[in-house]
């Protein structure tokens, strides 16, 4: 066993690339965790890849890493050789992604339509789209990287897929808005504190306002704030420092505020000091607490 992990950490750094390949050879700890790569891509058993398969693969994406080490120290590796073997055609493997990936991802998938025919077709659509072999490209799968678990990399395409297939179906951009403002959690957005009667015309307001965002922004609120993704993971996930990220969500926050409030402006046609009044009833003592309101049903 020592032999072949030994072999194994040769084998990642021939895919490395010579800048890369220099670095891990010179890092504490890159061969054991390499080792542990190999390791637990090998639990997969009947499911697991070619040893050598695998660790010319990670190589390779490793290669593309700002920071090889901290890649490895970060690896999802379990996850990175699944996504391989599925995409080498292992029917292990294959059953293994049904029963830890598309079947979790049922939840998610009826809260965007309830109805169970319109789950199967996306998931389908989804099995089609990662599995079936192209002759013009390698399988999608290829594209993880082991950053991030597998479950989360395919649930983006899974509810970016289904949204695409509810406008197919001419339902616009607002159910998405409608899925991430479904349920205030505890300690969230406490409509309470705003009169009975107006708080229809918030959540339209701000539906409304979710569903005017870019298909990249209303992402990056539903990872951040409904799937609970960190700042660092996010980085990880569109190659961006958490930093950047922040000030991104920022300027969303800020841009979501506007547009509520020009909304509920023009549905209740008040004047501007109680819009005012309204908005700091809603954001000014509660500070805005997007994470209550886009809380989905659990």
């Amino acid at each position: 066993m020592h032999r072949t992990n030994s072999e194994s950490f040769e084998w990642v750094l021939q895919s490395t690339g010579e800048s890369s390949a220099v670095r891990l050879r010179e890092a504490p700890g890159a061969r054991e965790a390499v080792e542990r790569a190999v390791s637990q891509a090998a639990a997969l058993r009947d499911a697991a890849p070619e040893p050598s398969v695998f660790a010319r693969h990670l190589g390779a994406h490793l290669s593309r890493a700002v920071d090889p080490m901290l890649a490895l120290e970060r690896l999802h590796a379990r996850d990175l050789a699944l996504a391989l073997s599925c995409a080498q055609g292992l029917p292990a493997a294959r059953a293994l992604l049904e029963q830890e990936v598309f079947l979790k991802l049922r939840v998610p998938l009826s809260r965007i339509h309830p109805s169970p025919v319109f789950v199967d077709e996306v998931l389908q659509a989804l099995r089609a789209n990662l599995l079936m072999p192209r002759a013009e490209a390698p399988s999608r799968l290829l594209g993880y990287a082991g950053v991030g678990p597998l479950l989360h990399w395919v649930s983006i395409s899974a509810v970016r897929l289904a949204l695409r297939m509810r406008k197919a179906l001419g339902e616009e951009s607002q159910v998405e808005a409608e899925v991430l403002a479904e349920h205030p959690a505890p300690g969230g957005l406490e409509l309470g504190f705003v009169r009975e009667e107006a708080r229809g015309y918030v959540r339209a307001a701000f539906i409304r306002a979710v569903a005017s965002l870019d298909d990249e922004d209303r992402e990056l609120l539903r990872l951040h704030f409904v799937e609970r993704l960190s700042l660092e993971r996010m980085g990880d996930l569109f190659g961006l420092h958490k930093s950047t990220l922040s000030r991104r969500l920022s300027a969303v926050q800020a841009l979501l505020e506007k547009r509520t409030r020009r909304a509920l402006a023009e549905r209740l046609s008040l004047p501007e000091p109680e819009v005012d009044s309204l908005m700091r009833a809603i954001h000014g003592r509660l500070d805005l607490s997007l994470s209550g309101l886009l809380e989905r049903r659990a």
